[in-house]
């Protein structure tokens, strides 16, 4: 079977999309060179490509973001691989942006199967199968051995009901399976495919981190149930860390460094210290490896300690972000994040006294927010005096509970899908606050970041 992986082309209003590798897909302003600062790399995507290939598939992963790659040039790419299935990862802003391009894929490449996969496809494998007739099969949740099984069931012309995950036309009709269980064990999976793809355009340098930098995963899943939080609701659909052994995280980390000369490592994991034997394992791997470059990772302060800290700073660790989205109790009580304001204000002191470098991150609008609980958060920063922090719009993907909550009460917008851009546009209002106050008071914050960075 001959596949091509697809991360599609996305600009909107001259601003470049990150889609794919992105838990909050959303729109950014090109740098200078014509690229975005920030570029995560499409884990899932990477992940089923190796596996298609370790498995005697040819398959391709075109990342059409991070290569810049126009529309027309891409029809080109597809034209000389020859696919017979063509799988794309689309997104809730970019939806109506993915249709149009997939529109014209099938009219030049009818011979192909075109499936979709991602969080705003999981979600609406019924509908979207109905009002698309160019779409036929969609991958729902987590999908690398979804596709495997959709793969040799196309070429063996096997039945498409034994395929767990998957959604797909039969007789007319839509059919959805049984949904397929998250991978229970990480390390079944090759590491991802990282040559066909413009590795070096990849970025998350909060913080200053190193450029180049190349990010990792040393587990998948949250324990922890905030509303708002996309994959587990829509990708995961489960609540189940799941991790890989540290040697086979490490084993990864220096095959990069070596091979491609990697100056820092981010570990984009959902939450990379929920569990503090793997913490310190990792730590113990990377100082018996001997790796000596600054590294970084995305954590939740409230579940650190002094001593883990210490061994993280042991270890090379760089710089940690921290999600707080709010220093307001009331507020995080309502979005279930659950997080120990006090004992997370403890350990990001501890942070910086270790030496490691600290980012904040943000949401505004999630539910019961107001002018104080902003100068709550406002007031959080200023003691905190993290390096770098950010503000973004709380945007309520479908799929969420945070979607639901806002539909029943009648405070989500009604503007279309591509209006779901974190970073440019709001979509909900509270009791106290309208979409445009909201908006108006992230203007209003976009220098606390600069301030930050001065400290």
């Amino acid at each position: 079977m001959r596949a091509i992986l697809l991360n599609l082309p996305w600009e909107q209003n001259g601003r470049l999309g990150v889609r794919a590798g992105s838990r909050w897909p959303f729109t950014s302003k090109p740098e200078k060179d014509g690229h975005i600062h920030y570029l995560p790399f499409p884990f899932f995507l990477a992940y089923a490509t190796s596996i298609l290939k370790k498995n005697g598939h040819e398959a391709k992963l075109i990342d059409a973001i991070a290569e810049g790659v126009p529309e027309q040039r891409l029809f080109e790419r597809i034209d000389s691989f020859h696919p017979e299935l063509i799988l794309a990862e689309i997104s809730t802003p970019s939806f109506n942006n993915d249709m149009r391009i997939l529109q014209a894929i099938h009219q030049n490449f009818s011979h192909a199967k075109i499936a979709l996969c991602g969080p705003h496809a999981s979600v609406f494998p019924q509908q979207i199968l109905t009002e698309y007739t160019h779409i036929d099969a969609i991958l729902i949740g987590e999908y690398e051995y979804t596709l495997l099984d959709f793969a040799q069931h196309l070429e063996e012309q096997g039945d498409m009901k034994s395929v767990l995950g998957l959604a797909y036309r039969k007789d007319g009709n839509v059919a959805l399976n049984k949904p397929r269980p998250t991978i229970r064990n990480l390390d079944t999976l090759p590491w991802p495919e990282r040559e066909d793809v413009p590795l070096y355009n990849y970025n998350d340098a909060f913080c200053n981190l190193p450029i180049p930098n190349v990010q990792i995963l040393s587990s998948r899943g949250c324990p922890f149930r905030c509303i708002f939080c996309l994959w587990p609701q829509t990708v995961y659909k489960e609540h189940r860390y799941r991790k890989r052994s540290p040697k086979d995280v490490i084993d990864e980390m220096k095959y990069l460094i070596t091979k491609f000369h990697f100056k820092a490592v981010y570990f984009d994991d959902d939450v990379f210290n929920i569990d503090r034997g793997h913490v310190i394992d990792i730590c113990a791997e990377i100082k018996k490896r001997k790796i000596d470059i600054p590294w970084a990772v995305m954590g939740r302060a409230d579940l650190f300690d002094t001593q883990t800290l210490a061994g993280l700073a042991d270890a090379g660790l760089y710089a940690i972000k921290y999600g707080i989205e709010s220093a307001s109790h009331r507020i995080l009580r309502a979005c279930r994040k659950r997080l120990d304001l006090l004992k997370t204000q403890d350990m990001i002191k501890v942070t910086k006294e270790l030496g490691i470098k600290v980012h904040l991150t943000f949401c505004l609008g999630l539910p019961g927010e107001t002018q104080e609980s902003i100068k709550e958060s406002i007031k959080f920063i200023s003691e905190a005096q993290p390096d770098s922090c950010q503000f973004s719009f709380a945007t309520p993907f479908p799929g969420t509970e945070y979607f639901k909550f806002l539909y029943e009460k009648g405070w989500l917008e009604k503007t279309s899908w591509s209006s779901y851009d974190g970073s440019q546009r709001c979509v909900v209002r509270t009791e106290a606050l309208t979409k445009d106050n909201i908006e108006s008071i992230k203007e209003e914050l976009s220098n606390l970041n600069t301030l930050c960075a001065k400290r």
